[in-house]
């Protein structure tokens, strides 16, 4: 808006309204347009935080992980000085040893009936 137009569209709330109400009006209206800004920026603020939430808890997740892995390389280090061997052990199928699940729960909690078996 150019200075002229704000001058005319102040001449015509002047006719409009008069001399005395002017100020309270352009008080109410200030007003107003605080408290929309106000209300915009809280729903600003509410979505950036709930769009936030998760990418934060994926770092500190991220964080955690890659800090508790650079904690157990370094517990893993070899104490004499040579250059650490990766010593990774691939598992093949023949090597895994199938064990019953329900072994490790207490007598008491495993059924081994069959399916559709009564007491």
């Amino acid at each position: 808006m150019g200075f002229s137009e704000i001058f005319i569209i102040l001449a015509i709330a002047l006719i409009l309204f008069g001399p005395e109400d002017l100020p309270d009006i352009a008080r109410t209206i200030g007003k107003v347009i605080f408290e929309i800004r106000k209300a915009t920026q809280e729903l600003t603020k509410e979505f950036q935080n709930s769009m936030d939430t998760p990418k934060n808890v994926m770092n500190k997740a991220f964080e955690q992980t890659t800090s508790s892995r650079s904690n157990e390389q370094q517990t893993q280090a070899p104490q004499n000085g040579d250059k650490a061997v990766n010593d990774e052990v691939l598992l093949k199928y023949e090597d895994e040893n199938p064990k019953d699940p329900l072994a490790e729960l207490p007598l008491d909690m495993v059924s081994y009936e069959e399916k559709g078996a009564s007491r």
